[in-house]
């Protein structure tokens, strides 16, 4: 009987939780390989010559990976809490005007939520998985830390990962860049070494989101393009058609450059040119404590806060409302989305406080005119 430590590694059929598996094995532990099944895959929507991990031929090449490191290898259907936590989110946030962020709900309560219980359950007490990034203990308290590919960094889609979670992950590629991933797979003789990256939603095939949610029954809600400062100036066809910070495909034109500012219940999509994008506040909700101890209703603390996968972290100062955060810019930023994520760093270091959802209706626009007219307050 082996006396190894088991591991079960999350195995996407990607060539990043291939060579996950693959160093753990060679640092000595006893790895169970895993897929998880999230959804019903439909043959017509599942091109393989996508870029996308909607595929049965990912299982195909998970399970290929398996055998060419000679470990045990499973399929685990968790099609109900995908579409529970993960699906039908993403189809009530774009229902309500807001904009979801469907990896990051799949992270926390499927690949860290519940592939974890099932490991528990198997008398398994660590999970491993091929994200790029680290763990960090800081004041008796864990934390995820960036990767050192910053290129690569997925640290953004972890803020909702609990204390427990986060003692009981390894994460073999955060000290990695990904060409040197490329050249482990090579030298391991992994099927996957050459495949390409996904880069779609696993469930919308070709990125096309709109398509998704009238097959599931959505109907899209019409309305009017209204400018700031509360003119008309033309309709559209679908409040779900748009997102904060949207220019291109807006189908109105303007003598300037339109961006999407506010999406509201009765289908009004407000509309404003490039400065009355700025935001200087925002109120956060659904908020998980990393690094930070939990606050205290009323405390403030300064930070560096991320409002999205791209955006370079700038200086707040957050203040506890008791269920929710106030976010307050040291500098105005662009386009905050409701419905998606933020994330907190300290401000002279790179593991995660925390993080949340950026609360519908309580954007703050630092225009006069939006002030006057009362759109957008909390």
């Amino acid at each position: 009987m082996s006396t190894k430590e088991k591991i079960i590694v999350a195995m996407s059929g990607g060539v990043d939780s291939a060579v996950a598996a693959g160093l753990l094995i060679e640092q000595g532990y006893d790895v169970i390989g895993v897929n998880l099944r999230t959804w019903e895959y439909e043959a017509p929507a599942c091109d393989v010559t996508k870029k996308s991990c909607c595929s049965p031929e990912d299982i195909r090449d998970a399970r290929d990976v398996g055998l060419s490191l000679n470990i045990p290898f499973y399929v685990i259907k968790m099609e109900k809490v995908f579409g529970e936590r993960v699906i039908q989110r993403f189809i009530d946030d774009y229902k309500d005007g807001r904009t979801p962020n469907p990896c990051v709900e799949c992270n926390t309560f499927v690949k860290f939520g519940a592939l974890f219980e099932k490991a528990k359950a198997l008398g398994i007490s660590k999970i491993a998985t091929g994200h790029y990034a680290r763990t960090v203990e800081v004041n008796g308290r864990y934390a995820i830390r960036n990767a050192v590919d910053m290129k690569k960094n997925q640290a953004y889609y972890l803020y909702g990962l609990s204390q427990e979670n986060i003692s009981s992950t390894i994460f073999p590629l955060g000290e990695m860049d990904k060409s040197e991933v490329r050249e482990i797979a090579k030298r391991m003789g992994l099927p996957v070494a050459e495949k390409p990256e996904s880069q779609e939603i696993c469930f919308i095939p070709e990125n096309d989101y709109r398509s998704f949610l009238k097959k599931k029954g959505v109907e899209f809600t019409p309305g009017f393009f209204r400018l700031v400062s509360g003119q008309i100036i033309g309709k559209h066809s679908g409040k779900e058609n748009f997102t904060i910070g949207q220019r291109k495909g807006l189908g109105v034109s303007w003598k300037n450059p339109l961006y999407v500012i506010s999406i509201e219940d009765d289908g009004t999509v407000v509309v404003g040119e490039d400065e009355e994008t700025f935001c200087e506040s925002f109120v956060l909700e659904d908020i998980t404590y990393q690094g930070l101890s939990p606050m205290e209703p009323g405390q403030s603390s300064e930070m560096r806060v991320q409002i999205r996968y791209r955006h370079t972290p700038v200086h707040c100062r957050v203040t506890n409302l008791g269920d929710s955060w106030k976010v307050e810019f040291i500098e105005k930023v662009k386009s905050v989305t409701p419905g998606q994520s933020a994330t907190f760093y300290p401000l002279d270091d790179n593991y995660l406080l925390g993080g949340g959802i950026i609360r519908k209706g309580s954007i703050q626009l630092q225009t006069r005119q939006l002030a006057a007219s009362g759109l957008g307050q909390t």
